[in-house]
Parts: C-alpha cells; structure tokens; sequence
C-alpha cells in the first residue's frame, strides 16, 4: 500500500541552553534533539531533501510512513548539533537561510535581537522598554492587532509564549514599520547586549560550514534577505527579498534546486503576490507552519504544512 502522508518537522535553536550566557532562549536541548530523531525514526522512513522534492514534484507515495526534517534560520546550532547527529544516523534534512546572515559582515536579524533580548531582560522589562522606545517614534503600542482587520484575527501566533512579550511581539512583526523596529531593537541590543554584528558572526552558519553541511548530505533552502513578514511588503519588495535564494543557495552548495520557507510561516504571512514571486524567482516548493500532515500527491508545493518540533512531543495524528 502507498502511503501519501509525510510528517514535516521543522527546528529553530537546537542547544542546551544552560551552557551559554542565554538560558531563557526557547531551545530543544540536544539530548531532546537526538530522542525525537530517534523517535521519529523508529516510525517512520526519514526522508532527504532531494527525495521528499522528487516525491512533490511527482506526486508520487511512499511504501511507508514518511518524514521530513526541516531547520530554520541557518544558526550554528545546526552544524553543532544537528548535523553530526543526522549524519551519525544516515538522515538528512533541509536548511533554511536568510541572505543577510551570511557574508563578513552579517545581520543580525531583528527576530533573534528580540529573542536574546528577552533573554537577557526578561518579559516584563523587555516589554516596557520596548513599549517606551516605540511610543517615543510614534507607534501606537495600545492597540496592538488593530491592523489585522480584526480582533482576534491572529491570534494563536505565538502559541508557545505567554504576555506581556507577546503583545510586543505582535507590535514589532506586525504593526510597526519596519525601520522603526529595527532602530528600536538594534539600539536595546547594543546597549545590554553587545555589537550585533560580532554577535552574528557567532550565531549563525557561515559558507564554510554550509559547504560542509552540503557535502554530507544536506540540503539548503532560502529564507528571504531579511526575515520580513511578507504579507507587509508590495509585490516589488518582496521580490527584493526572494529574487536572490536561489543563486545564492547554488553558490554555496552546488544544489540544482532551492526550496523556501516563509518567515513565521502562518498562511497570513504571505499572499497571492509572494506565490507569483515564488514561482518567478524558480523555487521549487515552499514551507509554511500549517499543523497537519502533507499530502503527497495534492499539496500545493508553495504551502507545504509543519509541525513544531513542540508538537513531536503528543501524538502527531491528533493534528493530521
């Protein structure tokens, strides 16, 4: 019998974090790590890139039960931590990195400036200090979720989070513009934390390590430039942030195809317009954080749904 069903799994940091000087970043230790490969693997044929691709774009089943890891963010973590525990078991996975990380001088982006913050600040401190710097550029933080069209039209975004930082959160993704963000986090950043660009460098993946990544077995997806919700962009800027993955993905590691995922995922993070450019631009499929089982066969290969690695840990059929 041909199974259809695939279990997409995707990852962010993978560390433990009580070793570092940021022990309230949200991390699947490497112990947890290498416990659900090895519970994914007892259930299922875990498959490569490459393969999972093919099946896609063939529409095409699987003699058993299948599954697909996925990592996002391009963080050091993942050649660490995740790579040799892969290779160790013969598994692959595909990687997804953002333009702007890379390079002798890379980004830091403002999605993991809020997340070291609020480790080094905590909740109730990052909140307000947040609150007050953008109150101070002119952005309305009382009426966080306005803009969505809405009341509760996002709600569930940050599922795993609790207030007062999710309301913030909502404001620096969603509401406020972006320079306005990105002035607020670097300035918070450089003053508790340190120079952002030093900090990346030690954060994420460098060339050197995708080439390695590459040559044993793994494969490497784009991410946009700078990690935007892309629903926020016009047609023209999101192509600015899509137009470059796939050269700069082939560069570094020879692939032939480049597959992307949505930053933040949920379908109200992209449009009609990000799936034009998609397809524009030559990818060859697209992730989003949708909680259910992909279909091989019948998904559109532009919004490929995920489980959190958080979800490994209940009986995944609950959501299929």
């Amino acid at each position: 019998m041909t199974s259809s069903g695939c279990t997409i799994v995707f990852y962010h940091y993978v560390r433990d974090v009580e070793r570092t000087a940021f022990p309230g970043i949200k991390a699947l230790s490497v112990s947890g790590f290498e416990a659900q490969l090895d519970w994914l693997q007892a259930r299922y044929d875990v498959l490569d890139g490459p393969t999972f691709e093919r099946a896609i774009l063939s529409g095409s089943g699987f003699d058993r039960p299948t599954a697909l890891l996925t990592f996002d963010d391009g963080f050091v973590d993942h050649y660490e931590y995740a790579f040799p525990a892969l290779r160790a078991r013969g598994m692959g996975g595909i990687f997804f990195i953002s333009g702007s990380t890379l390079g002798d001088t890379p980004t830091l982006l403002n999605v993991h400036r809020t997340h070291f913050l609020l480790s080094q600040l905590g909740a109730d401190r990052f909140t307000a200090e947040v609150g007050e710097a953008l109150r101070a550029e002119g952005v309305d933080t009382a009426g966080a979720g306005a803009a969505s069209g809405s009341p509760g039209a996002r709600e569930g975004i940050y599922r795993y989070d609790e207030a007062p930082d999710v309301r913030i959160k909502r404001i620096l993704n969603y509401e406020a513009p972006y320079p306005i963000a990105t002035r607020v986090l670097s300035q918070l950043f450089d003053k508790y934390i340190g120079d952002a660009t030093e900090f990346a460098r030690s954060l994420y993946l460098s060339a050197s390590q995708i080439g390695e990544m590459a040559r044993g077995g793994m494969t490497f997806g784009f991410h946009t430039e700078t990690h935007p919700v892309l629903s926020r962009l016009s047609h023209d800027a999101q192509r600015t942030e899509l137009r470059n993955g796939p050269g700069v993905i082939a560069a570094l590691t020879g692939q032939s195809t480049v597959s992307f995922c949505y930053p933040y995922g949920f379908p109200h993070t992209y449009n009609a317009d990000t799936l034009r450019v998609l397809e524009e631009c030559g990818y060859s499929m697209a992730f989003n954080t949708v909680r259910r089982q992909a279909v091989i066969g019948s998904e559109p290969r532009y919004e490929l749904p995920r489980f959190d690695t958080r979800d490994v840990s209940v009986d995944l059929k609950t959501y299929a």
